[in-house]
């Protein structure tokens, strides 16, 4: 059986890490490390290999915990190759997914059982209830692009992202959607529960309150006074960066 362990990082920029193992081999993977001393320390309890390193994308919060992880496990960083597989167990694996948008190097990685994707490792790609934005090296356009694609994921698709924006993602979201009850629901939920709390939610869910899985809403549509897919995508992304 393969299961997830989430680090949260009390910074303000609020990263996730994860680690994946298997409880058979006790082999094990870390995806995108902010703090390496509660990981290094979860391995040694625990009894795990660490087989590997995997970074979403440069930016130094998602790969601040590196070296202390190579360091303490003489574990290797892996780049992969998009499609590529790695083999947790023998019906799991981790594939890397190129979604350019956030960065033009970005990739997530989907926990996969034979070939059906359980989860989505999506770094700052997409987010619960919104998207990253681009200001550090990456293109809007292309992350239309993307999210268009991971729309098309299976609707039960766990989601992981690289940072919990949650909350303040809903509230933009209600300022494109007042009338969206799912979005108003959401928010009284988060306000009333604890980070660690917070657990991973589908796709299903995420189409429900996203608004840039909603482009087809007719209030968000209204609201912003256009209906084209992608304008109105690139219309969303800009509000977010200034609100």
């Amino acid at each position: 059986m393969i299961l997830v362990k989430t680090f949260f990082a009390y910074n303000d920029l609020r990263n996730y890490s994860y680690l994946i193992h298997d409880n058979h081999t006790d082999h094990a993977w870390v995806i995108d490390p902010f703090e390496a001393a509660p990981i290094i320390d979860y391995i040694k309890k625990n009894g795990l290999v660490l087989k590997g390193i995997l970074n979403t994308h440069q930016h130094f919060d998602h790969i601040r915990g590196n070296a202390p992880l190579m360091e303490a496990f003489n574990a290797e960083v892996r780049k992969l190759k998009n499609a590529e597989k790695l083999k947790l167990s023998e019906n799991f694996v981790l594939e890397s997914l190129d979604t350019p948008g956030h960065t033009m190097d970005h990739q997530a990685f989907m926990w996969k059982q034979e070939n059906t994707p359980l989860a989505l490792f999506s770094g700052d790609t997409l987010f619960n209830s919104g998207v990253g934005n681009c200001r550090g090296g990456g293109d809007v356009g292309n992350l239309y692009v993307t999210t268009k694609m991971l729309k098309e994921l299976p609707k039960d698709t766990l989601l992981y992202p690289g940072h919990d924006y949650r909350l303040r993602n809903l509230e933009f979201a209600l300022t494109v959607e007042p009338e969206n009850k799912q979005i108003k629901d959401r928010i009284y939920e988060l306000k009333n529960m604890s980070t660690e709390d917070l657990p991973a939610v589908s796709l299903e869910e995420e189409m429900k309150v996203n608004p840039f899985f909603r482009l087809d809403s007719a209030e968000i549509q209204h609201q912003l006074g256009m209906s084209s897919d992608r304008d109105l995508f690139i219309k969303l992304r800009s509000l977010r960066d200034n609100w």
